[in-house]
């Protein structure tokens, strides 16, 4: 099981957005045509301080630190991510505390 909150995406939205817009070195090209090293550039240099509001200003998309629960649908500031499947780490259950004391609730604790 793994914790993932909203921080943690804030935190680490230019390293991921690097990784989704680079190969061996080289940025791809966007669909929409805007830069990917300048949006970046510009994540990279935002203070430690800076929101999900100043990602998606950037990179005009609010997905890079969207926290969705998987049960209820809500976009929350933290979920546990269980069920990670060994050798297909992208296939993994995200629950909101909410939904997880639903869970414990149903199994009679």
């Amino acid at each position: 099981m793994h914790l993932v909150t909203k921080q943690m995406l804030v935190a680490t939205a230019a390293e991921r957005y690097r990784e989704a817009h680079q190969r061996r070195g080289e940025w791809l090209p966007t669909h929409d045509g805007s830069a990917p090293q300048a949006i970046y550039e510009r994540l990279k240099a935002l203070p430690a301080a800076a929101g999900a509001a100043e990602i998606a200003a950037i990179t005009g998309d609010d997905r890079w630190t969207e926290n969705i629960c998987d049960e209820c649908g809500e976009d929350c500031e933290a979920v546990v991510l269980v069920a990670i499947e060994i050798h297909h780490p992208t296939d993994m259950t995200a629950l909101c505390t909410a939904c997880l004391q639903q869970a414990i609730e149903l199994a009679g604790g």
